[in-house]
């Protein structure tokens, strides 16, 4: 019976020691996948809140309303982000996938109030993100698909913000390094 008990023992001993092992051949986790560990901790959850820049824009749909970020969906390679206006999904919904060029963002467009009638649907554009970000945070550059599709954001760079001491979620887009448009929403707790 001791025999056993020892061989059950150093049996286990022998598996811990080699994942320990493997885990440090590895390395450690990159900015980047613990961004995307974080934001998965997040799934479910449902952040509110309004653009705070630009302040006044009448023609702007995201402006003067109230906004949500929904955290729907979390698999082992991508997390769906709906963006929603006013209680409808309107605008997008963010992709973050784990791709063999890094950690990419892109906004896939749905509902009906998004373009005109006749329009063609705007949406796959986006970028990866670069060695700016860490944990919390994370810039997305404009990729090539995005300046073919829309030239004019070639120069565009996206960032995604959790701050989790406020329990806050922020979405900032910059063109020609000038803010463009920026959201601060907040994690609704029961």
């Amino acid at each position: 019976m001791k025999i056993n008990t020892i061989a059950v023992l150093l049996l286990f001993f022998t598996i811990a020691a080699c994942g320990e092992e493997r885990a440090s051949v590895e390395g450690p986790e990159t900015p980047q996948e613990a961004f995307f560990n974080n934001l998965s901790s997040l799934c479910g959850e449902t952040f509110v809140g309004a653009s705070v820049y630009p302040e006044e824009a009448p023609d702007h749909a995201l402006v003067d309303t109230e906004l949500r970020a929904y955290v729907k969906s979390c698999e082992e390679e991508k997390i769906e982000v709906d963006f929603i206006r006013d209680g409808d999904t309107w605008h997008a919904t963010w992709v973050l996938e784990k791709r063999e060029g890094g950690l990419h963002l892109y906004h896939e467009h749905i509902g009906d109030n998004v373009y005109e009638e006749g329009e063609e649907p705007l949406t796959g554009y986006g970028g990866y993100a670069d060695d700016r970000g860490n944990e919390y945070k994370q810039y997305f550059a404009a990729d090539e698909h995005t300046a073919e599709i829309l030239p004019e954001a070639v120069t565009n760079v996206w960032s995604m913000e959790y701050i989790p001491e406020e329990e806050k979620f922020v979405y900032f887009l910059e063109r020609h390094e000038e803010p463009r448009f920026k959201a601060e929403l907040t994690r609704i707790t029961d």
